[in-house]
């Protein structure tokens, strides 16, 4: 008897310390699952503060450098010529407003051009069953429908407030601060066209290496970056005599989003995406620069009226941001045709085997 319940004795042993060490194992398991989901979550919770505190700051810094840069380019005297401050209380003796056809109607012109554009995009989408060709899509189109609202607005205000008493209404207000805010909105979308693009190509074999390198900035960022500006322009802190060079403001703010969109232009390779249209897309984005300082070149030094001046703008607005809907155009066009060119090619392949 003794002989037979030994080895059962010494085989319950055994169970009994299998079973804890196994015990023991799913329990050090789980504690390391919880501290890995634990530090994940703190990760995440960082990189969201990190974001949001350097979209305010950022937006702030560079809020606040538009607002003198134009000083600094032109110099004090042109300065206090071309900006002078008005938190949209406009001052009879020294603010100017065109309402001439000539600003409004390319305003108009422009709008209906962007939105034929952001159209365009979407409908370029519809042929992919991929959501990040989609999404990338509608922040394109988001960004060409912000330009149209922005000048549809002052095309608005141009041909109808034809006076400094009506200018200083409330309405004037509201729909002038639509026109210089989707400016300041501009950069969330772009910014965001950028983390797409990145997202789509910087996770491919054949990305370049400093492509790769190149680092994506979050979509909370570039909210918190425009809106920041959006902000300062309804309080009235980027408001100016002449309402048109609020528009020059806001659109130094986009300077960080324009060239986060021009070195992923610049460094992608993608048999769809040319080395012409890249060229284009390029020019598109930086085109609207240089009338910064043409601005008052134009108004002081060579006497141009505000018709003239505007109808100027306008011309290389829509050359610019046709160029940038083209370019954005192509890019989901190259992804949304890419399952097609992958399945014609298979056949091919299999028949040379």
């Amino acid at each position: 008897m003794c002989k037979i319940d030994q080895p059962q004795e010494a085989l319950q042993a055994s169970s009994d310390l299998c079973g804890s060490e196994g015990s023991e194992s799913w329990t050090l398991e789980r504690r390391k699952m919880r501290t890995s989901l634990s530090d994940s979550a703190k990760m995440t919770a960082t990189s969201i503060s990190s974001s949001i505190l350097s979209g305010v700051l950022h937006g702030v810094v560079w809020s606040v450098f538009a607002l003198n840069f134009p000083i600094i380019l032109s110099g004090r005297e042109v300065g206090d010529k071309i900006y002078p401050k008005a938190s949209y209380e406009y001052d009879p003796s020294v603010s100017l407003f065109d309402n001439t056809i000539w600003t409004y109607g390319t305003d108009y012109g422009l709008a209906t051009i962007m939105m034929s554009f952001a159209f365009w995009i979407l409908r370029t989408s519809n042929g992919s069953e991929r959501n990040e060709h989609k999404r990338l899509a509608r922040v394109s189109a988001s960004m060409l429908i912000l330009y149209a609202i922005s000048t549809g607005a002052g095309a608005i205000a141009h041909q109808n407030y034809l006076t400094v008493e009506s200018r200083n209404s409330l309405t004037f207000r509201l729909l002038w601060t639509i026109c210089v805010g989707t400016v300041y909105l501009a950069p969330i979308s772009m910014g965001m066209i950028g983390n797409e693009c990145l997202r789509i190509f910087q996770p491919r074999a054949n990305c370049p290496p400093l492509l790769k390198s190149m680092p994506r900035l979050t979509d909370i960022y570039w909210v918190l970056y425009g809106t920041v500006g959006t902000v300062a322009c309804a309080l009235g802190y980027m408001s100016h005599q002449r309402p048109a060079c609020d528009i020059f403001i806001a659109g130094i703010t986009q300077t960080p989003c324009t060239f986060y969109c021009m070195g992923f232009l610049y460094l992608v390779e993608h048999p769809g995406i040319t080395k012409t249209m890249k060229i284009y897309g390029n020019v598109g984005f930086i085109m609207n620069a240089f009338l910064l300082p043409l601005y008052p070149i134009l108004v002081l030094n060579l006497g141009w009226s505000l018709a003239a001046t505007n109808t100027l703008l306008h011309a290389n607005l829509c050359v610019a941001w046709s160029l940038q809907g083209l370019v954005l155009q192509r890019v989901v066009k190259s992804l949304v045709e890419e399952p097609r060119n992958e399945s014609q090619q298979k056949p091919l392949k299999k028949k040379v085997q």
